[in-house]
This record gives C-alpha cells, structure tokens and sequence, in this order.
C-alpha cells in the first residue's frame, strides 16, 4: 500500500508538480497541558485538477489506498490509556484523509506520537516526543538522514517528491506562553498572541532536521 501511494506520487509530482499533498500535524495543548492531536494529508487540489482530465483513475489515491493504515493507527490509539475520543476521516477519493484524538497528558501524547510518520504501519523507532517540566515543555525531533529512509539513499525521482510534499506543525497553547525558543528557526511563524507556532516546510527538510523548541507557560 505505501509502496503503491509513492510510486502514484513520483508519476504525479514528475508530470503536475504545482499539486502536492499538505502533510499537517496539529497539537493543542489546554492549560493542564491535556489536549488534542491532528494528523492529516490533503490533496484535494491534485483530486480537483485531475477530475477534469481524461484517464486520470490510475494517477489517483484512492480510500482503499489508506484503509490498512487508518484501521492499523486507530485500533493501536484506542489502547493507549490517556488517548480518548478517537476519530479518522478517510475520503482519499476526494483528497482528504485525517486521524485524530484527545491526550489526557504528555505521557498519552507522546505515546501516539509513535504513529507520526509518513504512512509508516509500524511505531516509529526514534519518535518525536514532549517533555514536562513543571509549566516548561520542551519538543524534540530528532534527525533521520536521507540514507535511512526505507533503508537507502532517495533516488532522484523520490527526491523530486520534496517539492510536492509540504509539511506543516501547528502547535497552540491555551495558555499565555511567557517564553519560548524555536531555535530561530526560520521555517517557525509564531501568531500575534504568541500562543501558536506554525513550521511550514518541505517533508523531507523537515526529517533531515534536529529539532529542539522550548515553551514556558505563564
């Protein structure tokens, strides 16, 4: 299935590079830093462009395409204590697929953030995580170099993936945030209130990236 969708999107993004797929994470942390997570793609302006052209079935995805992979996160979500209120929208035929759920904590969170990867049906080995200090969280995110992604180096036309793949973290506190540090991070927009962080970038900048973001609560 993951194979099938890249090799769908190597043939798409060689011959209409100006649609991709948004890859969005979206955390919400409430005062007690209980929450709520996002993860979803969306490429409803690739589906939009090719309903209009002829013997376009075989460059589209499909629901069948994400139906293993939603039924794998979602069962493993619903035994992780902590993790409620568990819910997904697969309409890949119309070009957006999303799961989400509610985190009693940081503990919960961070053990459904195994999932967090690119259409990966197993937990992550080296996951992003949050850890708590008292009103400070900090989040990480480490590296993982091109080489180890599917166990080699990205050909060129994986490669090319990079300018169709955009990848947005969103993360939004309900509490003031009295201090942060995003490393100066230029890929990182922080809102007026200085209550969200936006990362919007490449997918494959992003996985060769060290990351490591401090906020302190008021």
């Amino acid at each position: 299935m993951k194979k099938r969708i890249v090799n769908l999107l190597i043939i798409t993004v060689l011959t209409f590079s100006t649609f991709g797929c948004v890859m969005k994470q979206e955390i919400y942390f409430n005062k007690d830093f209980s929450g709520k997570y996002k993860y979803s793609y969306d490429f409803t302006d690739y589906v939009g462009y090719m309903h209009g052209e002829e013997g376009n079935d075989s460059l589209m995805m499909k629901n069948d395409d994400f139906a293993e992979y939603l039924n794998l996160i979602v069962g493993e979500l619903k035994q992780i204590k902590g993790v409620s209120s568990v819910k997904y929208l697969n309409d890949a035929d119309n070009g957006l697929v999303y799961y989400q759920f509610d985190f009693e904590n940081i503990e919960a969170l961070n053990k459904g953030l195994v999932f967090s990867s690119y259409m990966d049906q197993k937990p992550l080995d080296n996951p992003p995580y949050f850890e708590k200090k008292g009103k400070k969280i900090t989040f990480v995110r480490h590296a993982i170099p091109k080489e180890n992604l599917d166990g080699e180096a990205l050909d060129e036309d994986l490669e090319s993936l990079n300018y169709m793949f955009s990848w947005e973290l969103a993360i939004e506190f309900e509490r003031n945030v009295k201090k942060y540090d995003v490393q100066k991070d230029t890929t990182v927009t922080v809102s007026n209130n200085k209550r969200k962080f936006l990362e919007k970038s490449n997918v494959f900048d992003i996985v060769e990236k060290e990351t490591k973001w401090v906020f302190k609560t008021k």
